[in-house]
Order: structure tokens, then C-alpha cells, then sequence
């Protein structure tokens, strides 16, 4: 197959409007039984040597066995369902068009993370072209809700595997990449080795409703905000977890001609200092607290009796969802603003730390150094959250990279208004996993 047409297959999969949604919400299943459809036209040979499950009425399951039925499979997984993209009234190009332009591929989806459904389908293509026998079982995992929990997806696959009796030896997930950090000279590849926690607290303040122009002196909403104001001054101490601290004894040297230092090498506590007033960075080394909504009355008159916030915390590793309810529910209390768990299916704590001593992190080391020689690769830690949460129960490892360059912008690539990767990014991509799933599952 051609690189052109590598490229087209990817666009088409763009297409499909993959949008999960939040509980309560409709949830279109429609665009995921169409992309079914399309992977199976534009794959023939996976479909026709791998087992394919459809799972939880939209995930894919593949499995290619390996000849060796004594050696633990590996997964990589990836995801079909992308965040909304509203109108795009903000894009560059309609976010669900898969326009090619200006060396790059536009579209919701192209970094998070249809990259790597397309790049990992598309890898085991070219090497079953080849003639590829494994000796180990590979297995491809693609969730249809892993932006709003992968409850029905990951959660799923993960039960029918443990029904099964299977364990795995690793995961590649998505949650390292090819990052350009604003107090680094260089970009470095950060294969992530485990990550964050994640935890939504419901902030509920208790006042009477009332009309705007009789207010009192202190109200429900004022109560709020100032519990607001005070967790964002009382923020975590920041902690130096494994990962990072290596990750930081591995990069001291690369340091930006911006940034202060006594010399050019610094150690990783000077570092945790030194990072801390980016945002990428800080997420690296703190417990994080982000207020993403809050809600008063229904109309610019009325008093709200009950106004709420929701605010969404990513732990790291030293820091449980416990600690968390007691460091709120100590700010909160006192300003008579209740504290609640808003969603305990979706408390989740920091997941352990996966060993550099296997094969698979050696295979993901030797292919970035085989595409990118002149990048370091180094471990870390994945700020945000990801499907592997669940696949941690059955795996021995799992680890977390994606072969994309983020750019200035970092995560917030992501969820962009004009989401996008280059076209070289995506071959490359291809190249990656392809040389991946060969060592692993070649013993």
C-alpha cells in the first residue's frame, strides 16, 4: 500500500463523527457501526486473520494468536470516540473533514486518538502482508467511550478478558509524547510509565432564594466563590514521584538559556522548583485543581439558593482521592459550602508505575531512536487520564506513548479547535507501531 494511501484511509476514518457523550446524554452509535464497516473495507488482512469482537455495542476487540501459547499477549489500544467539536465555527478546516492542507491532517480525532487506531490497524496490515506469524498473541483494543470514563468499552474488554483468563504482559496506550516543554531546549520523547489520579468534587453552597434587588449582605454564591478563591490559593504541595524524578535526572542538562539555574545541570528538586510556573510543568509534580463549572439560577434576577461547582483534581502519586476530600471538605466547611463526591465510578487514583526493565519499553526506546535519532527518550509521568486506568487490573506493565509531535501547545492539542498531525507525524506513526509489534511479539 501506498504512503497516499495510507494517508486517504486515515482521512476517511476522520470522517466518521465518533462523538461519545456524558450519561443521560444521546449517544450516537451510528458513526461507530459506519467506521466498523469502513476498518473492515480499508483492512482486509487484519480482518481476516485477527478475531474481531465488537464490544459494549461500539468497542473493537482484535486478537491475532500468537504461536506460542505460553507467552502472555500484549495489547496496544487506542481509541474510536472523540470529544465534541460544536459547530467549528473556530476551525481552520470543518473538524470532521479529514481535509489534507499545509502538510497537515485536520480533523477531531487526528492526535486523540484516531492516529493510533488507523497507525496500529494499519501496521499489522503491512506486516501480515509480509507474511508476519507471531510468536506472541498481539491484541488491538479500541474503546467507543474512553473520553467519558470507558465504562462500557475498556471496563468491558477487561472483563470479558479476565472471563477469559487472560493476563496480559503490557499495554501501549496513548499518554506520552513527543513534547516541546517551555523550559527545554530540545523536544523529548516521555514514554509514561503510569498516571494521574482523577477525582470530580461537587461544591454545593446552602442560602435561601430571594429577588436581586433585596439581597443580603453574605449569600450562597458569595460563599462559593470564596471557597473557590481559597482552594486555588491552597493549592497541593507539589511531590516528586518516581517517573518524573527520573525523568528530571535525564533532562537537567537540557534546560532552556531562559531558565536560572546555579549551572547548566540542575538536580530534580531545583528542577520541581523550576518547572512549577508553567502549567505543563506544575501538572508534573502536583496534585492538581481545576474549577470547571459552576452553576447559580436560572435567571439573572433571582438569588440561587443552591449554586455549585464542580472541580476536577488529578493526583499524583502520594496523593489519594481521601486526601483530597479531607483537603477540600477543610477549606469548604467552614464557609458552610458542602463538599460531595460527584461521580464515585469515577474516582480513580494514581495507577502504579510500569518497570523499564521489559522488552516492550526497550522495543519503544529502539523504534523512536530508529525514527527520531536525535530526540531523547526519556520516563515520565501521564498528566491526564486514559482507557489504561482499566486495563492496570490485567496488565503486568502498561506503558503510554504516541508517536506524535504536540507542539507549543501540549496537551491542549488535543481537545483543540483545529485538532490536526502532520502528515509526516502519522507515517511516522505507522512506522512506529509497526516496528513495535514486530520485536514484541518476536521472541
Amino acid at each position: 500500500m501506498t504512503d497516499s494511501q495510507k494517508l486517504e484511509i486515515f482521512s476517511e476514518i476522520l470522517r466518521y463523527r465518533t462523538v461519545s457523550r456524558q450519561p443521560g446524554e444521546v449517544f450516537d452509535m451510528k458513526p461507530f457501526r459506519e467506521t466498523a464497516e469502513y476498518l473492515k473495507k480499508a483492512f482486509p488482512r487484519v480482518h481476516k486473520h485477527f478475531r474481531r469482537e465488537t464490544v459494549g455495542g461500539g468497542s473493537l476487540l482484535f486478537t491475532l494468536q500468537g504461536a506460542d501459547r505460553s507467552l502472555k499477549p500484549f495489547m496496544l489500544t487506542a481509541h474510536l470516540d472523540v470529544v465534541p467539536a460544536d459547530d467549528g465555527e473556530n476551525w481552520p478546516e470543518p473538524p470532521f473533514s479529514g481535509k489534507f492542507r499545509d502538510g497537515r491532517i485536520w480533523g477531531r480525532g487526528a492526535i486523540d486518538y484516531k492516529a493510533g487506531v488507523s497507525g496500529m490497524l494499519q501496521a499489522c496490515e503491512d506486516i501480515l502482508e509480509r507474511g508476519f506469524t507471531p510468536d506472541r498473541t498481539v491484541i488491538l483494543a479500541f474503546g467507543h467511550d474512553e473520553e467519558v470514563g470507558g465504562n462500557t468499552g475498556a471496563a468491558e474488554i477487561v472483563r470479558i478478558l479476565t472471563d477469559r483468563g487472560v493476563s496480559l504482559s503490557s499495554v501501549l496506550d496513548e499518554g506520552g509524547y513527543i513534547y516541546s516543554y517551555p523550559w527545554m531546549d530540545r523536544d523529548i520523547a516521555v514514554i509514561g510509565l503510569a498516571e494521574k489520579g482523577y477525582l470530580t468534587l461537587r461544591l454545593t453552597a446552602h442560602g435561601v432564594q430571594g429577588h436581586a434587588s433585596v439581597p443580603e449582605l453574605n449569600t450562597a454564591a458569595g460563599s462559593l466563590c470564596r471557597c473557590l478563591a481559597e482552594l486555588e490559593k491552597n493549592q497541593f504541595t507539589a511531590k516528586l514521584c518516581n517517573p518524573v524524578e527520573m525523568m528530571f535526572q535525564a533532562t537537567s542538562g537540557m534546560l532552556g538559556e531562559s531558565v536560572v539555574v546555579t549551572d547548566r545541570s540542575a538536580t530534580p528538586g531545583e528542577m520541581m522548583r523550576i518547572i512549577e510556573k508553567w502549567a505543563s510543568g506544575n501538572a508534573l509534580v502536583r496534585t492538581t485543581t481545576a474549577i470547571t463549572m459552576i452553576r447559580g439560577s436560572s435567571k439573572e434576577n433571582i438569588i440561587p439558593a443552591f449554586p455549585h461547582a464542580l472541580v476536577n483534581f488529578r493526583a499524583v502519586p502520594g496523593d489519594s482521592s481521601l486526601d483530597i476530600l479531607n483537603h477540600v471538605r477543610s477549606i469548604a466547611e467552614p464557609l458552610g459550602v458542602d463538599v460531595q463526591y460527584e461521580d464515585t465510578d469515577q474516582i480513580h487514583e494514581p495507577s502504579s508505575v510500569a518497570s523499564m526493565d521489559t522488552d516492550e519499553y526497550g522495543a519503544i526506546q529502539a523504534a523512536v531512536r530508529k525514527i527520531w535519532p536525535d530526540i531523547p527518550v526519556v520516563p515520565g509521568i501521564f498528566p491526564a487520564a486514559t482507557d489504561s486506568r482499566h486495563y492496570c487490573r490485567i496488565a503486568d506493565n502498561v506503558y503510554r506513548f504516541e508517536p506524535v509531535h504536540l507542539g507549543k501547545d501540549g496537551l491542549g492539542a488535543l481537545h483543540s479547535e483545529g485538532e490536526s498531525i502532520t502528515v509526516e507525524d502519522y507515517l511516522n506513526a505507522v512506522s512506529f507501531y509497526t516496528a513495535y509489534v514486530r520485536s514484541v511479539s518476536t521472541v
